[in-house]
């Protein structure tokens, strides 16, 4: 592995964002000659890992046989450990075969003083996320009038309105997120940059902890036993399992289970069973169910006293990992099934209001200042450093600024779940389109009937194109094998320019307004090929990786 950091975009070149926002704050924000100091510093700490692990790969003419059986004992460690995914399939057949996760052969180099800032900041974001579910004014301004361009998010809205009509029946509240983060190279400085705040199915906790463990093996047997200090202990879900653990005994009832929300045909089934199983292990009386939205509706009621139940047992916590997307409401049975679940006194994980306040909506209003100010006051401008730049496409202005440099930015829909973003000339296209549309409509307020959601300036939120730092490693995953072996080239591997993005895991328990917890848990770091503006690990296109701590 080597490792290289460019001062310039995925491409090796120095087209910077020239419209972006580098915010003058401070908060662990790099620049000028310290910016040159830690440059030079990472290329040489990195480089000195990297001649070493390249010194005992290369030492032979068995340089490949050498390479091919770290990644064969790496995959058969997967395999032995639980790193594993279930290919994605619809036989039922094949849903108890398992692969290996994808992942890099080597932990990334990540500057100790960047991590540590995302790692302490963590239970401020916890509260602000807490804080502006709760607050239902800035909720209707900041949803005001966008629910009529998007069906999916229509619905979650008239839900949330609808049971705060009927009344919570819960004071209890419970979230486990993750903010997601990327080393950004700005015009003159490097700083942490949020990507997005996951509220809801926040996933690769338990597997996290693998990447951690894989690379930590992989060290000792290229005999680096020196490097092994610079992986951060790592483990979300032993907190996560912690903070259920809270919350199931606020709810009191000794003999009332946890229900897992899942889908009905599940992939990454080895990163929820661990949790469901540290869950178990922590606090044995606890026990586990799983089912979809479909068969809570057909195994379950809801009682008088809003008690929930399925199977006949009463829930104390429901935890979605499922009910992100709109894929997972076939009907309307799993949109009244949530309805049901929201108004019961079932701990919701997360609850309505928590899943919204993860929307990019939220993610554009609290970039505003004056909003943030509602919600935090001490500590506003240190969670504004970590803020990229966001803004609406409501006036031709934002509209032909996008237009003028497309490739300075993202265009984002409401959507979770990853994949739904828009580069480049897909930024051009969608944004003529619109343009083209509105002058033909010449504001019909009607519009909205006649264009596609994606053809409507509202159903976007725009964000400053981020540009982290790039490494070299290996990626390893069935998929790439698969291609090697299917053009002849088994055997070869080649080192691959990386960028990654690194999520912090968080929990967050409430007892009205007692805080019975409120902590980092860890954090779960995904590369992908440079080259590429999206990848998804569950697919193969993306890895899970882990952190090499350089100063």
């Amino acid at each position: 592995m080597s490792v290289e950091y460019t001062n310039g975009n995925i491409n090796g070149n120095t087209n910077e964002n020239k419209n972006g926002k580098t915010n003058g704050n401070t908060n662990g924000i790099i620049n000028g000659a310290k910016y040159a100091k830690l440059y030079d510093s990472r290329r040489f700490i990195t480089n000195n890992l990297v001649n070493r692990l390249e010194e005992k790969l290369t030492s032979s003419k068995l340089e490949q046989f050498k390479i091919n059986k770290i990644i064969e004992n790496a995959i058969h460690w997967c395999l032995v450990n639980g790193f594993v995914l279930v290919p994605k399939s619809r036989k039922q057949e094949e849903l108890m075969v398992v692969t290996y996760l994808p992942f890099t052969l080597f932990p990334t180099p990540f500057n100790k003083n960047h991590f540590e800032q995302v790692i302490d900041l963590q239970p401020h974001v916890n509260e602000l996320i807490n804080k502006i579910s709760n607050n239902d004014d800035f909720m209707q301004k900041s949803f005001k009038n966008l629910t009529v361009i998007d069906n999916f998010l229509e619905n979650l809205w008239c839900l949330y309105n609808k049971a705060k009509d009927e009344g919570y029946n819960q004071k209890i509240n419970f979230s486990i997120l993750r903010t997601d983060y990327m080393l950004h190279q700005g015009d003159e400085d490097i700083s942490m940059k949020q990507v997005e705040i996951n509220t809801i199915a926040a996933g690769f906790g338990y597997v996290s902890t693998k990447a951690t463990m894989l690379h930590r093996e992989i060290l000792k047997w290229t005999e680096n036993f020196d490097a092994l200090k610079r992986l951060p202990h790592n483990e979300p879900v032993v907190k996560m399992a912690q903070g259920f653990a809270e919350a199931w005994r606020l709810y009191n009832v000794k003999n009332s289970i946890v229900l897992f929300l899942v889908l009905d045909i599940e992939i990454n089934i080895a990163d929820q069973r661990h949790l469901e199983y540290e869950i178990q292990k922590q606090e044995p009386l606890i026990e586990v169910h799983r089912c979809t939205l479909a068969e809570l509706n057909k195994y379950g009621h809801l009682g008088e006293d809003k008690t929930l139940y399925f199977d006949d047992k009463e829930i104390s916590i429901v935890y979605f990992r499922a009910g992100y997307d709109p894929s997972h409401f076939k009907s309307q049975v799993e949109w009244d099934t949530l309805y049901r679940i929201e108004i019961s006194k079932a701990i919701k994980c997360p609850n309505i209001g928590t899943f919204l306040a993860g929307m990019k909506k939220i993610q554009e209003s609290i970039s505003i200042e004056e909003n943030l100010e509602i919600f935090c006051k001490s500590n506003k401008n240190l969670l504004k450093s970590f803020f990229a730049e966001f803004f609406l496409l409501n006036t031709s202005e934002n509209i032909e600024k996008v237009l003028e440099n497309p490739e300075n930015y993202v265009l984002k829909p409401q959507r979770e779940g990853g994949g739904n973003n828009f580069y480049n000339q897909e930024i051009v296209s969608i944004l003529n389109r619109i343009k083209s549309i509105e002058t033909c409509l010449n504001g019909n307020v009607n519009g909205k009937k006649i264009m596609e959601d994606r053809y409507n300036k509202d159903f976007y939120i725009v964000m400053e194109y981020l540009r982290p730092l790039i490494s070299h490693n290996y990626i390893i995953s069935s998929k790439y094998q698969q291609k090697l072996y299917e053009t002849g080239k088994q055997g070869t591997l080649e080192k691959k320019k990386i960028t990654n993005e690194l999520g912090v895991y968080g929990v967050l328990v409430k007892n009205g307004d007692e805080i019975v917890m409120n902590e980092t848990c860890g954090y779960c770091l995904r590369s992908k090929l440079a080259e590429d503006n999206e990848a998804g690990v569950m697919c193969g296109s993306g890895a899970l990786d882990s952190v090499y701590l350089v100063d």
